[in-house]
């Protein structure tokens, strides 16, 4: 059987469609900050530093960690910075996010997502 012109044509085009549509799905969904070169990775091992983030950095990692109202709570936390290393940093943005009555799951959601 012999393919027409037009049938190949129209093969290559439902071809391309279909590798344009696997395109786009492969570079996933846009989470954490909305703004151009900010770091969007925050993994569980990985915490996003409070004292060497930008706002939006921090507010895409509380974003993406799931704290409500990740900008204001990343505008507070720069506010207050630098933190000390280790336990005492730790204790440190705690004591702000008491400072700012930050309920106990919101606590929870940013310290497990941010570190001095």
């Amino acid at each position: 059987m012999h393919t027409t012109p037009i049938r190949r044509l129209a093969a290559a085009v439902v071809a391309l469609l279909a590798a344009l549509t696997l395109a786009g799905c492969v570079g996933g969904s846009r989470s954490g900050s909305d703004s151009q070169g900010v770091e969007r990775n925050v993994t569980a091992t990985q915490k996003k530093s409070v004292n060497d983030a930008s706002e939006d950095d921090l507010a895409g990692a509380l974003r993406d960690g799931g704290v409500g109202d990740p900008q204001r709570w990343a505008q507070v936390l720069v506010e207050y910075r630098p933190y000390p290393e280790g336990p005492a940093g730790d204790q440190a943005i705690r004591d702000v996010l008491i400072r700012f009555r930050a309920d106990p799951a919101t606590t929870t959601a940013i310290t497990a997502t941010v570190a001095p």
